[in-house]
């Protein structure tokens, strides 16, 4: 019989976790076929093994993808009365709890709503609309028995509450003298509470209560066996505000349900509300609570949130915005340094920014970029830094260099060049160069000297095409030069 009852759990399982990804598939002829599969088989399936939770959840969803109109109205009507459901609840329970610990009883209360589906059986039932329907809500009374004690406990506490509420005769349900097929045990009645509100208060014990809530499956639990697919700690279940349900992993937090909800939400979380009460975005989110998410424009993702969040979503919705932001802040910081070396009239290369890069020990050009932006570095330290990367110090006086060693030179003119050498600022000469091809500089010519940043000392003619603009921009570049004649004396 166990081994019959696993199979069926095994089925009820996989249809549960088929109607919980059905959101992603969208709507379709496929997804109402499932759904109205379940509310013809395996939800009275689940009744029938008394897996009320199963049972409940499976037909909130089949309602959800069949008639979702009707879904959505119901989940909002119960969302906007929250806090006056949560009210008149606090202050029903309130005798209640007074008497139970006066007579010395150790027990919970829970108050709870009515499922959708149940809420949209009585509205059809009824033919009224929800707003007509005043049981909306149970209160369940779970007490702390011995089992020798339960049966009479439970019923002394429904003396104790007829005694404060007027109770319905006829809505007295007792599964304790017979309990269900399914091994369902309760004591059900229906009172008149304050504002001349009918309230259904059910009473049990914590062993009557984990059956009702996990049917035959509870019993393994008392025998020792592992394995109950209620118990799976894998996931937790929340809803938004709107009633619709959310799966997430373990541990979950705010954000994870954000980033749940629409990447640019997360994106923008600043907090959330659980039950109307204000939580941050680290906080562990756990099964059955309802969150509203707070956002703000000026919120953006960081570094930190990758170390709580836990859903694959959020890492990677995190790591892809992160991202974005680095391209952000790179794409300002190089405008930025082009701007300003403009300006400055200042020549250069990818290469030289990457030059420059790494002598400030930036594994990449885009991380200095980044510094610039988010002012970590000062531009006009990068530009005496850059300008001392390495022209002036190609430079090498002809005294410093061993007597009779011809100095090495450059030349892109061999022949041309044959024999002559350039002398610089007069006291320098035998330098490092190379003849520009602007303007393809001879013997004769007048010419002038400049210095690149990664070329040495280039040569030009006076009168070069160029020249205007170099003497314009950059003055501080230029150097004299001449034509001289070559020391072969070894």
């Amino acid at each position: 019989m166990e081994d019959s009852n696993k199979i069926l759990f095994d089925i009820l399982n996989e249809r549960l976790d088929l109607l919980r990804q059905l959101d992603k598939e969208g709507d379709s002829e496929h997804r109402r076929h499932i759904a109205k599969e379940t509310q013809t088989l395996h939800a009275p399936l689940a009744h029938r093994l008394g897996l009320y939770q199963i049972k409940t959840e499976m037909e909130d969803l089949a309602l959800k993808f069949t008639d979702y109109k009707t879904y959505k109205y119901i989940a909002h009507a119960l969302n906007a009365k929250k806090s006056e459901r949560d009210a008149y609840i606090a202050k029903f329970i309130a005798p209640l709890e007074k008497k139970l610990k006066d007579e010395g009883f150790t027990f919970t209360i829970k108050g709870r709503p009515k499922s959708i589906h149940s809420i949209y059986h009585k509205m059809q039932a009824q033919n009224c609309d929800v707003d007509r329907i005043y049981d909306l809500f149970a209160i369940r009374i779970i007490l702390d028995s011995a089992p020798e004690k339960e049966k009479s406990e439970c019923w002394q506490v429904y003396s104790l509450i007829t005694d404060i509420f007027q109770p319905n005769p006829k809505r007295l349900r007792d599964w304790l003298s017979v309990p269900k097929e399914n091994g369902y045990e309760s004591l059900h009645t229906t009172v008149l509470g304050p504002d001349n509100r009918w309230v259904e208060v059910q009473i049990r014990t914590k062993r009557m209560d984990e059956v009702a809530e996990k049917g035959v499956a509870a019993h393994w639990a008392y025998k020792g066996v592992k394995g109950n697919i209620l118990a799976n700690k894998q996931y937790v279940y929340v809803f938004t505000p709107t009633g619709d349900l959310k799966r997430l992993p373990a541990n979950a937090t705010v954000l994870d349900f954000a980033y749940s909800i629409h990447s640019d939400v997360g994106d923008h979380c600043v907090g959330g509300k659980i039950h109307n009460q204000n939580v941050s975005i680290r906080q562990p989110l756990h099964n059955g609570d309802q969150i509203e998410i707070l956002t703000s424009p000026n919120q953006k993702p960081n570094a930190d949130w990758l170390n709580f969040v836990v859903s694959s979503k959020a890492k990677n919705k995190i790591r892809q915005s992160l991202k974005e932001i680095e391209y952000k802040f790179a794409a300002e910081g190089r405008e930025m340094l082009e701007r300003r070396f403009h300006n400055w009239k200042i020549e250069y290369t990818e290469g030289d920014i990457s030059r420059l890069a790494n002598k400030l020990g930036y594994k990449m050009v885009s991380d200095l970029y980044q510094s610039i932006a988010q002012e970590k570095e000062d531009i006009l330290r990068l530009r005496d830094i850059f300008l001392q990367l390495d022209a002036p110090a190609t430079i090498r006086p002809v005294s410093a260099a061993p007597a009779g060693e011809e100095q090495k030179h450059q030349s892109t003119n061999n022949d041309t060049l044959k024999g002559l050498a350039i002398e610089v600022d007069m006291n320098v000469k035998n330098v490092d160069y190379n003849l520009s091809k602007c303007c393809n500089p001879q013997p004769g010519d007048p010419i002038f000297g400049f210095i690149s940043v990664t070329k040495g000392i280039r040569i030009h003619r006076c009168d070069c095409p160029n020249a205007d603009n170099i003497r314009e921009r950059y003055p501080y570049r230029m150097i004299p030069a001449r034509w001289a004649q070559k020391n072969n004396n070894k």
